[in-house]
């Protein structure tokens, strides 16, 4: 395996860790807040960083259960799919395409969370910070290693190659999340 490939695989690790180590501590503060509703939560910082407001919304809870607990989940696979891939194992490109796609779902429903959150509830959880900001830096990582397998026109395919050897891909994630923070910067500022 090339050692960037294996960076990038420890890039989706590292990523998918950040993001389940903060939905697991997004679930056990719901779960604090549930047991012990007159509690003030650890992650209720101030007049902006409140995740006792989020949790009360229905964005909280798309899917019928909390958020944080669909987080957990692909976040512990991907970890574990991430794991196995820097250390050597081969995957089948089916399952490379599959968590791509859950990624790039997350990169879309996390945005739309994030915006839900700052123009319709009015406050943010600090743990959706951190499960987002994971998932923009896994986005990174797979788009690097996926772009090769598309079935592209060879122009396509040419001027693609050029983005990701120019670091365009890189300014591109960058701006991404500049753009998601000034959105929540503007609106509370």
């Amino acid at each position: 395996m090339k050692t960037h490939t294996k960076a990038l695989w420890w890039v989706i690790t590292g990523a998918a860790a950040v993001g389940l180590t903060s939905s697991l501590l997004q679930t056990i503060e719901r779960i604090q807040a549930l047991e012990h509703p007159a509690n003030k939560l650890a992650c209720d910082l101030s007049a902006v960083f409140s995740c006792t407001n989020v949790f009360g919304a229905w964005q909280s809870h798309v899917f019928g259960f909390s958020n944080s607990l669909i987080c957990m989940m692909f976040f512990a696979l991907t970890a574990g799919l991430g794991l196995a891939a820097a250390t050597g194992s081969q995957l089948h490109a089916a399952v490379r395409h599959i968590f791509h796609f859950f990624a790039v779902f997350f990169l879309g429903f996390g945005a739309w969370s994030l915006w839900q959150s700052t123009y319709r509830i009015g406050f943010i959880c600090i743990f959706c910070l951190g499960c987002y900001s994971a998932v923009i830096l896994m986005n990174w990582a797979w788009f690097r290693l996926q772009y090769r397998q598309w079935a592209l026109k060879p122009r396509t395919a040419l001027l693609l190659e050029i983005f990701v050897q120019r670091g365009v891909y890189v300014f591109a994630a960058v701006l991404w999340a500049l753009a998601v923070a000034a959105m929540i910067v503007f609106h509370f500022w």
